[in-house]
Formats: structure tokens, sequence, C-alpha cells
């Protein structure tokens, strides 16, 4: 039974770190890994999940800022901000009508919907085109072309 648990948890870390952008999860579903192979050898399973805290811990705390570093070349980011990303730019169509933060909408881009919201105080309205201006986590900012 433990296995199918560390197994869980390697996964839901896995589709966690895909959709954050915290790189935070991977550790934990890393650390996971070991824990997975010792239950294969019969392990108690606290020894496990004291490995697991031990093994993640380290990786937080040793390999995050270097991949951080790393991967954004600009040393260790603010995560809760929103910020320039992969969708910047790219354009097109909204679904839902699109307001504030307190009232999201959903823009089509590339065949895919996604949950967006406008830091303009007009709500932009059903089918106009829109460029994304920046993202946070799998929300857009938007503004009207």
């Amino acid at each position: 039974m433990a296995v199918l648990f560390w197994l869980i948890i390697i996964l839901v870390c896995i589709f966690a770190e895909i959709h954050t952008n915290a790189f935070l999860a991977v550790f934990f579903g890393a650390g996971a890994i070991v824990p997975f192979f010792l239950a294969l050898w019969g392990v108690p399973f606290a020894v496990q999940a004291v490995v697991w805290l031990i093994i993640s811990g380290l990786l937080i705390g040793v390999l995050r800022p270097a991949a951080l570093h790393r991967f954004h070349h600009r040393g260790i980011l603010d995560l809760s901000a929103p910020s320039k990303s992969s969708m910047t730019s790219l354009t097109g169509f909204v679904e839902d009508t699109v307001g504030d933060e307190g009232h999201p909408g959903h823009v089509k881009i590339k065949g895919e919907v996604w949950r967006a919201v406008t830091s303009s105080p007009e709500s932009i309205p059903d089918g106009t085109q829109v460029v994304v201006t920046k993202s946070f986590g799998t929300t857009l900012w938007v503004e009207r072309v």
C-alpha cells in the first residue's frame, strides 16, 4: 500500500509543478522516489516518511536556489508576482467576458481556453481579440488588441 502512496505523491507533485510556477513540488516529488523503493523493499512506513522529509528538505534547500538561478537567469524570483512568460504577446479571442481579478473570464489561445483577467477598468466582451501581457500560474492578464 505504501508503494501506491509514494507513486501517487510523485504523480501529484509532477502535476502540481506543471500547473504552477513555484518550482517547488518537483523537489517533493523527487524526494518521494527513494521512499518508493524503500516501500518496495518492505522498510517501515515511518522510516520512509522521515527519509522523504529529509531528502525533500535537502533538495529544496540546496538545489532550488541554484535551479531558480539557472532557469531564470536572474537569481531568486518573486514568485508571488505575475510575470512575463511564453504566453506573453500571444493573441486570442475572448470566450467569456473578461473583467478584473474579481470577475475573471476566459480566452481562447492556440485552441486552448485559459482563465483571464484584465487590468483595464472596462470589461472585455466576448469575441474581442486580445493580447496576453503577463501571466500568473494558469491565469493570463490580457488587453484589447
